[in-house]
């Protein structure tokens, strides 16, 4: 089947969607597991980086747990299994979808809208361990597990009331009456039997569960100053921890649909502090670090955040985030070769995302927008610029002042940025008073700015807006350098179009500006002079203008679906392209000016050959295309879609895949899905457990493919030395011999050997009462050896090459000699009568066999197989039963090299037919 132009490669953007996260402790560090979509993303809290992406399921997640390795994830009713990013194993139990899951020692404990608590053994998906009917009467909403009780969890229900069981035993401990509200999340506290309650009219309630008396009660417990009906709605979550704060303060975090956090002091009694723009939607999970004044918050705004408890005071404040569009981006362009994205959205943000470290993805700051609202009391969205309606950058002055300019709806200021700074610039480039008043129409000075451009040189912006008028400011100092006009035939200056500016740019060289309105009309500009230089009706209301400055071509999208390509210079039409069965959304035009990509809302993508004037490919997306921008290098195209709220990447196949394999010039649409999310290969932990999972059980790195040969990866110097050991101690002997000192010490005298430990000398008597135990001793093989022994035994050489590669030369060598063969053992005997010294040598050689085999170790097999024969040459020449083994090991080690040999010899005929061609 053939396959698509473009394949998915990753998503941008998404940090964590509307499900609780799930924490757990790792040795020092702290991991938090939060949902995206159809899958989950593990962070490290210490930097909030993201470590590990899980495998794509079948629907959405609406719960998750974690333990160790393992990640749990239920989709509707059944829980999917994973260690680490693959999936493990799938329990179905539940009749409904799931509410929420608890891991407690080796049981996972499931509570579902089917009324039912289940009981799971972890690792045994066959069926539940137990199953706790809660009763038709009561309608399960949370739970969670108190510090201290021992195989009890305790149940919300949407009627108020509280039920303490024993999942071991499947009995109802007790069953509290509750508060005639709706229970929306319980949270443990360190305090013994006492637990957090949040109920749906806005309190929070502090229970104790041993004696069933209400310890605490804390009114409109999210503070967010309107209806209690609004407060812990939905998701929301509370969290209670004890001692959390610097100050050592006993604290309750609560939080609401309003996105506001509320910190009470509960030995006083009394509001601690309110944050109140800690999130722009509903909240979705709080948790205090133990030990930490640290509280960690989610919410749907698609972000996680971690505040700080510091100072005399203990006020939060907002340490470190993560965050990306909290509604789908609209506007999409690559920037910086590529390496980065520009996007902004609905959300009223403009971000910038890293293709390559999702670390450096950031918000672009609009100055201080957090202290204005707090001083004007009003939420940070409402101080923030109207969403960006179109983009234009140049990397040329990007040190030098603001090289990046918008426009925003309804706004008829264009707005500049300073990237280098990631913030707004300096200067709001606004049409000058007199300049309106001399066009006599007062509607346009409140006409909206609807189209933007920056010259290649990053010296000039130019703004078109609403009313078709086009004005052209300095970058460096925002000063307004003249308007665009047109002359009628009386001299009265009218503007450049009769009604919106949808698209303009300007050529390389700066002599050309170009622009496009929904009057059905392009025209062509003097840069300098500002003077109308062409005109060219296009037949129907332009929409989109995609130019091209190094071939000076216009690619220009208009209502009636049809995009024209127009020659600048000879101002005509070249190219028609048509195809699209609903209205055009974007339009681009690649480096190489060879493809033309548009998307429409009838869910395609469609690639065009500009020079064959023919479709090259229809991707069918699945989902509208708003956005979408290429590459300079045309390795990665960027798009955004409706209703999606990441960035999507797609690699170039014709570049990272099987050219063959891709569709062209087809108007046959190819199915394609959007790109998964992907987590970054870097960071010292992230290459630590890389390297776990790609040993083997002897330390050998595994192989990257088939019929590829393995180095050890060891260092040169300890199998380098081994092929010149001779060489070493010739150059390491010493001038002159020792001197025998005048006065030797007492010293205990040992017997040599190769064992470290050192073994002491018996005197005579020890000799003559022991001489057979003493023999016995001398004839016991060397921990080398018997080593060997026991791995031909198992069947399995790892463990003995394991121990190969952790000697070092010197010690390799005195084991090799130490199996020297005896004269006595004469070669004529037969197999099983031979000497165990030419036994341990066969041995040897089919571990080294079994190696070459594997392609493992290959430098450290080639330099001991090199030794073996330094060292043991004349026995394996007597041997016949040793010498067959050396025609085994020449006839791998032919093969080997003739396969390598050939592979070399294609290299070499490929740069000798390239290095002609080139002459």
């Amino acid at each position: 089947m053939s396959g698509p132009l473009f394949k998915p490669f990753r998503a941008l953007g998404y940090i964590t969607e509307n499900v609780p996260f799930a924490v757990q402790r790792r040795g020092k560090e702290t991991y938090a597991v939060v949902s995206v979509g159809r899958t989950w993303q593990v962070y490290n809290t210490s930097k909030l980086t993201l470590v590990m992406v899980g495998p794509q399921l079948p629907r959405a997640v609406v719960a998750l747990a974690a333990k160790g390795d393992l990640t749990f994830a239920a989709t509707g009713a059944a829980i999917h299994e994973a260690k680490r990013m693959h999936a493990s194993g799938v329990y179905a139990g539940h009749r409904a979808a799931v509410l929420q899951m608890l891991v407690l020692g080796d049981n996972l404990l499931s509570l579902g809208r089917d009324r039912q608590l289940l009981v799971w053994r972890i690792g045994q998906y066959d069926a539940p361990e137990g199953v706790i009917n809660l009763g038709a009467d009561f309608e399960p909403s949370c739970m969670a597990h108190p510090d201290t009780y021992i195989n009890k969890v305790v149940v919300g229900g949407a009627d108020g009331s509280l039920q303490l069981w024993n999942f071991k035993t499947q009995q109802l401990v007790h069953s509290f009456k509750g508060w005639g509200s709706p229970v929306r999340c319980l949270a443990a506290s360190p305090a013994l039997d006492v637990v957090g309650v949040g109920l749906a009219d806005g309190r929070a309630v502090l229970h104790n569960l041993r004696f069933d008396e209400q310890v605490m009660v804390l009114h409109n417990a999210a503070a967010a100053g309107t209806s209690a009906g609004r407060f812990l709605q939905g998701t929301a979550a509370a969290n209670a921890a004890a001692a959390s704060s610097a100050a050592g303060l006993p604290l309750l975090a609560a939080g609401g649909s309003a996105g506001i956090v509320a910190l009470w002091n509960l030995e006083g009694r009394c509001l601690h502090h309110v944050v109140r723009d800690a999130h722009d939607r509903p909240l979705l999970g709080l948790h205090f670090f133990a030990g930490e004044p640290l509280l960690m918050s989610s919410a749907g705004d698609n972000s996680i955040k971690q505040w700080v408890l510091d100072g005399a005071d203990a006020v939060p404040r907002l340490l470190k985030f993560r965050s990306g569009h909290s509604a789908p981006p609209a506007v999409v362009r690559h920037y910086a070769e590529g390496l980065r994205l520009l996007s902004a959205g609905a959300d009223r943000s403009f971000r910038l995302f890293s293709t390559i470290q999702d670390q450096q993805s950031r918000e672009l700051s609009q100055k201080h927008t957090a202290a204005r609202a707090k001083k004007l009391k009003v939420s940070q969205e409402e101080l923030k610029l109207p969403r960006v309606t179109q983009l234009a950058a140049s990397e040329t002055r990007e040190r030098d002042w603001a090289n990046v300019v918008t426009c925003h709806a309804g706004d008829p200021a264009a707005y500049t940025w300073r990237l280098a700074h990631f913030t707004l610039g300096e200067h709001v480039l606004t049409p000058p008073p007199d300049e309106q008043q001399a066009q006599g129409r007062q509607q346009q000075a409140a006409a909206a700015a609807t189209a933007v451009a920056v010259s290649c040189c990053g010296n000039f912006a130019l703004v078109g807006s609403d009313a078709g008028r086009v004005d052209r400011y300095n970058l460096q100092s925002g000063i307004h350098r003249g308007t665009y006009w047109r002359k009628q035939a009386d001299g009265t200056p009218l503007p450049a179009h009769d009604t919106t500016v949808v698209g303009l740019g300007a050529d390389s060289c700066n002599k050309v500006l170009v622009t496009v309105g929904s009057d059905a009309s392009l025209r062509t500009w003097d840069f300098r002079r500002q003077k109308l230089a062409g005109e060219l009706p296009l037949g129907a209301a332009a929409t989109h203008l995609a130019l091209h400055t190094g071939s000076d071509l216009a690619a220009v999208g208009c209502v009636d679906r049809v995009v024209r390509l127009v020659d600048i210079e000879a101002c005509r039409v070249v190219r028609r392209f048509s195809g699209h069965s609903d209205r055009l959304t974007d339009l681009a035009i690649s480096a190489d000016c060879r493809w033309l990509l548009t998307a429409g809302m009838d869910c395609t993508l469609r690639v065009w050959d500009i020079p064959a004037s023919q479709c090259l490919q229809v991707m069918h997306m699945g989902t509208p295309v708003t956005s979408l921008s290429l590459s300079g290098s045309q390795d990665l195209l960027a798009t955004a879609h409706v209703n999606k709220r990441g960035v999507f990447l797609w690699s170039n196949q014709l570049m990272f895949g099987d050219p063959a394999s891709v569709a062209t010039y087809s108007e046959d649409p190819v199915p394609v899905h959007l790109p998964r999310i992907a987590a970054a290969s870097s960071g010292k932990q992230q290459q630590q457990q890389q390297q776990q999972h790609k040993t083997d059980a002897s330390g050998t790195p595994a192989p990257l493919g088939p019929n590829l040969a393995t180095l050890s990866l060891l260092p040169r110097s300890q199998w380098e030395n081994l092929l010149h050991l001779d060489t070493i101690k010739a150059r390491s002997k010493p001038l002159a011999p020792p001197k025998k000192p005048e006065a030797a010490p007492f010293f205990l005298p040992t017997v040599p050997g190769l064992s470290r430990n050192p073994v002491f000398a018996a005197d005579g008597s020890t000799k003559e009462a022991g001489g057979a135990e003493a023999g016995e001793a001398a004839a016991a093989p060397s921990a080398f050896v018997a080593l060997l022994r026991s791995s031909k035994a198992a069947g399995d050489f790892a463990s003995f090459v394991s121990h190969l590669r952790s000697l070092s030369p010197a010690a390799l060598d005195l084991e090799l000699r130490a199996m020297m063969v005896l004269e006595g053992s004469e070669p004529e005997e037969a197999a099983d009568e031979q000497s165990e010294e030419v036994v341990d040598v066969a041995l040897l050689l089919e571990a080294l066999q079994g190696e070459l085999d594997a392609a493992r170790n290959f430098e450290m097999v080639q330099a001991l197989l090199a030794r073996v024969l330094v060292v043991h040459g004349d026995t394996l020449m007597r041997h016949p039963s040793l010498l067959a083994a050396l025609q085994r090991l020449q006839r791998r080690l032919r093969g080997t090299w003739l396969r390598l040999d050939d592979l070399l010899q294609n290299v070499r005929c490929m740069v000798d037919f390239v290095s002609n061609a080139q002459q």
